[in-house]
């Protein structure tokens, strides 16, 4: 009678452990890829704003898997975004050319990942020298 009920603690104990860790696993958040930064290279830039319609800026972004392409859009353009990039070394970059004038954002997101990343931009109508752009 002793050895039934110490098998039966010990078979009950294990099923509790498993369901404890299958609970777990169901639980636990799916891996994914991230883009953990954005940021926008500074250029040279004259006027009311720091970035212009008509001149184009560098953009990076790091992230955490290297293996899945980073999606770039602005506010307003949908997932179509103005470019796409595989990283390397952690980085994806590419360039940006503001399509409107205004207070907008700059995302970038790999596929499956949540939330994107977005960098707030102030946007004026420019005017590209070249070497600088005049932002109206």
């Amino acid at each position: 009678m002793q050895r039934n009920m110490t098998l039966f603690k010990a078979i009950r104990a294990a099923a509790t452990v498993g369901v404890v860790a299958a609970a777990a696993a169901m639980l636990a958040p799916a891996a994914s890829a991230t883009v953990t930064s954005i940021g926008i290279e500074p250029s040279v830039t004259l006027g009311a704003h720091r970035y212009g319609t008509t001149c184009t800026y560098n953009v990076s972004v790091t992230v955490d898997d290297d293996t899945k392409r980073v999606y770039f859009f602005e506010e307003g353009q949908g997932p179509s975004g103005f470019a796409d990039a595989m990283p390397s070394g952690g980085v994806a970059k590419t360039t940006w050319t503001p399509s409107r004038p205004g207070i907008t954002y700059i995302y970038a997101v790999q596929p499956d990942a949540w939330p994107e990343t977005r960098q707030v931009v102030d946007v004026g109508t420019g005017i590209d020298l070249g070497s600088a752009c005049v932002a109206v």
